[in-house]
């Protein structure tokens, strides 16, 4: 249904409103259908090559120890249980993807016998197994925590320093003397291992001070919250550098937003909201979010104002995130990538330095909803092409300006607008289509358009050149319109 009448953006031109740092990205994660040999190896990473996104983050996950714990079991009787066998070939073509742009490191995952179990955990033999109870145990069998940090400097001297001796003395060589240009620690220790603000800081501290001496050059990143349940005591606690060791750096923090509608049945569709209600969901979250990014930035200028935020996670869950058959309608893929245009747009006018769009492959039972590839054939989505697209035409250094619709200072209706001036001076408008239905929008002085929506699938961004001054959005549509 088409609205009656256009609705006008209006953007004050002449004044800049603020000045954009924020750049835009993805993550990968040691996703099984990513294993060489897989049937959608080679396309998803040549998808990725062709993101061209810097500060894309790898993520060794928990879900599927195997591919990520490189120490699955304690040392015992002289003997350790390192190895890299199946690890390495993830990091490699992570890199070899990345053709030298500037990446993130987060091996995320503490084997779980480090913590105090009431029995070990037992893993499947086939290495793509999906384990979601292998992240167990909330105290640390070493509460000085020296046992923890020493596996991760030896993951960090295995990738960037060639090697590392093992707790009895063996060396094990690697070859490799890769660079990171962030490396972040843990990810989500606010659930799972429900670490306290004082834990997390205090382990926080020992792995960058032992990774700083291999490469004095790396940044780091803390927290990585899910924000769950949000406690601002992480942001107090860790924020303040009284907290910390003398010399450790606060280069930047992260957390994370996921959307989605009520998860009344995880495991199928049966009971779960029809899709015309997720619109609702996604978008009200997000503004709930939103809130929240103002509260912990406020927490983040008061304590430590030169420290860069991260929101290295955003995505979208459907509502069996669990169904191994998950029921995903096509026009979802186009809905998931206007909340990620609508929150990208938003956060760049708040400040933020990044934002990483989750994640580069979701499939059956493992969380479906958040992939940016299809995971049958590796196949870019609509997601992905939301990202491509806004990753083509706006970066750190664009000038923001006051945008309307209807007026210059009134609220948002059916779709969002915001006006860019990109660092090469080009005039152009971010659109984003809030409704299944579609909408006119008047906009004087457009040229052409480029834009994604529910008709698109996951080809390439369409563009067209406009006549006149009416474009209309179609549904769930992330539209840049460059003006003349």
């Amino acid at each position: 249904m088409t609205s009656p009448s256009p609705q006008p953006v209006v953007v004050d031109w002449d004044t800049p409103a603020a000045t954009s740092r924020t750049e835009l990205t993805t993550h990968v994660w040691t996703a099984p259908p990513l294993r060489r040999g897989s049937p959608i190896h080679d396309r998803a990473f040549a998808a990725l090559r062709d993101l061209k996104a810097n500060h894309v983050r790898l993520l060794p996950w928990w879900s599927s120890p195997r591919l990520s714990v490189p120490e699955l079991d304690p040392p015992a009787d002289g003997r350790t249980s390192w190895d890299f066998g199946n690890l390495d070939p993830f990091v490699d073509d992570f890199l070899d993807s990345a053709q030298g742009r500037p990446v993130v490191a987060n091996f995320a995952t503490i084997p779980t016998w480090m913590f105090d179990t009431p029995e070990p955990v037992r893993l499947a033999d086939d290495p793509a197994a999906i384990h979601w109870n292998y992240e167990q145990g909330t105290e640390f069998r070493d509460p000085a925590l020296t046992e923890v940090a020493d596996h991760f400097e030896r993951i960090g001297r295995w990738y960037l320093d060639g090697g590392f001796t093992d707790q009895f003395g063996v060396r094990h060589e690697s070859g490799r003397r890769h660079r990171f240009d962030y490396w972040e620690v843990l990810c989500e220790p606010d659930i799972g291992h429900e670490l306290s603000p004082e834990v997390y800081t205090r382990l926080y501290d020992e792995v960058v001070r032992r990774l700083r001496r291999l490469d004095p050059d790396m940044k780091f990143v803390g927290l990585s919250l899910s924000l769950v349940e949000m406690n601002p005591e992480y942001f107090w606690h860790f924020l303040d550098p009284a907290n910390h060791e003398e010399g450790v750096p606060l280069d930047g923090i992260s957390y994370h937003f996921y959307g989605s509608p009520e998860l009344l049945n995880p495991l199928g569709p049966d009971g779960n909201l029809p899709f015309d209600h997720w619109r609702s969901s996604y978008f009200s979250q997000a503004d709930g979010f939103l809130r929240q990014v103002r509260l912990i930035d406020s927490i983040r200028r008061r304590l430590s104002p030169g420290t860069k935020t991260f929101i290295n996670e955003i995505g979208t869950f459907n509502p069996d995130v669990m169904n191994p058959e998950p029921d995903v309608p096509e026009q979802y893929w186009a809905l998931g990538g206007a909340v990620v245009a609508y929150l990208f747009s938003e956060l760049t006018r708040l400040g933020v330095d990044l934002v990483g769009v989750a994640e580069f492959v979701g499939y059956p039972g493992m969380v479906p909803g958040v992939s940016m590839l299809d995971w049958n054939t590796g196949e870019p989505n609509a997601r992905y092409q939301v990202v491509k697209l806004l990753l083509e035409h706006f970066g750190p250094g664009d000038t923001l300006h006051t945008t309307g619709i209807g007026g210059l200072w009134s609220p948002e209706s059916r779709f969002h607008a915001q006006a860019f001036t990109t660092t090469h001076g080009q005039r152009r408008v971010l659109l984003v289509n809030k409704y299944a239905e579609r909408v006119d929008v008047e906009l004087p002085g457009a040229a052409t358009t480029a834009h994604v929506d529910a008709g698109t699938g996951g080809a390439p961004a369409v563009t067209d050149t406009v006549s006149g001054d009416t474009i209309t959005l179609g549904p769930f549509a992330t539209m840049v319109v460059t003006m003349r």
